[in-house]
């Protein structure tokens, strides 16, 4: 694979009751097969979960979309390239990229859920554990994340309200808006609200386990609840809430940098080049406003628009290039090598 070029990756669109239509102005039109009037919340745009993963899809593995790999999934590019794809991260123990990358888009608020860790995520087969971050796309004026319970609030207080409105009462609410970056580690209480469209990176799982669904807000018919899992999967304590406000100027800095991934994001001006990591590791690259031309000296990618992502596999990171083609912002993910 090296030197081979630059890979992007056929979305999986995953509909979900609190979705809306927006996504379909980030390059994500609504599948012919589904009927008018469908909703979906989730693009997986980077995504290789086997099936005993999968929870909200019916499939998890996206694939290579053109070129001599199309076809392919990151799983089987593992197998064939190793190093040469992932650099020196690894693939999940069972040999499976070890990210999964998404747009969402609200249109009704999350469901309250919490992800389990390591420990809690292994005490039963097809648990995962989840750490994700949110990147604000865009979002309605007025529209809010909720995340971590307000101060004071006490587990017994949370087990009373668990399955009920009371719930949304406990959580902090955090005003967003376009540029805002949160970041939610495992254990973590928390709902995406309406009105928001975020890219989210995340450790491959779909374990979620819900204390509320607002069914009595939207009269949304009635999913499962997972209170005691919910329950045992929260971090006790009052954690800071790990958040950094939209940049007001242009250049590059770094979001987040956890024990499996790293995001950076570039703020870049037409003309400008984005300043990527200079290290033969792979790297995704996902526009969140504007376009830009992705390069690596043989088969350039132009005009990738806002909602668009592209992997750079690891033989080709040293002579990628990325240039914006107008006014562009850019997050720039990559994997942490393994110890």
């Amino acid at each position: 694979m090296k030197g081979s070029g630059l890979l992007v990756l056929e979305p999986i669109l995953v509909p979900k009751p609190w979705g809306g239509h927006r996504l379909e102005g980030l390059g994500k039109p609504l599948p012919a097969h589904l009927p008018a009037g469908t909703t979906y919340g989730e693009s997986w745009e980077v995504a290789d979960l086997p099936d005993d993963a999968l929870v909200a899809s019916a499939t998890g593995r996206t694939l290579v979309a053109s070129g001599p790999h199309r076809g392919k999934s990151l799983r089987r590019l593992i197998a064939e390239s190793g190093s040469e794809l992932l650099g020196s991260a690894s693939p999940t123990p069972a040999g499976d990229f070890p990210l999964l990358v998404k747009l969402l888009d609200t249109a009704e608020h999350l469901s309250i859920q919490v992800h389990p860790d390591e420990e809690y995520a292994g005490r039963r087969g097809g648990w995962f554990s989840k750490t994700e971050s949110w990147y604000v796309i865009d979002a309605d004026p007025g529209a809010a994340i909720f995340m971590g319970f307000r101060s004071g609030v006490t587990f017994e207080e949370v087990r009373a309200a668990a399955g009920t409105p009371a719930m949304a009462e406990l959580l902090r609410r955090i005003p967003v808006e376009r540029g805002d970056f949160h970041h939610l580690p495992a254990g973590t209480v928390h709902a995406l609200g309406a009105g928001v469209t975020v890219a989210e990176v995340q450790t491959p799982s779909d374990t979620t386990f819900r204390l509320y669904d607002w069914t009595e807000e939207y009269r949304r018919p009635e999913r499962p609840l997972h209170v005691e899992d919910a329950l045992g999967a929260l971090v006790a304590g009052h954690r800071p809430v790990p958040s950094t406000p939209a940049a007001d100027s242009a250049g590059s800095r770094i979001l987040v940098s956890t024990p499996h991934y790293w995001i950076r994001e570039h703020r870049l001006a037409a003309g400008d080049r984005a300043a990527l990591v200079r290290e033969p590791e792979l790297r995704i690259l996902m526009v969140t406003g504007g376009s830009v031309s992705v390069g690596n000296g043989k088969a350039p990618i132009t005009g990738v628009p806002a909602g668009g992502t592209t992997l750079i596999p690891a033989g080709s990171a040293l002579s990628a290039v990325v240039t914006p083609e107008e006014g562009t912002t850019l997050l720039e993910i990559g994997l942490v090598p393994a110890c």
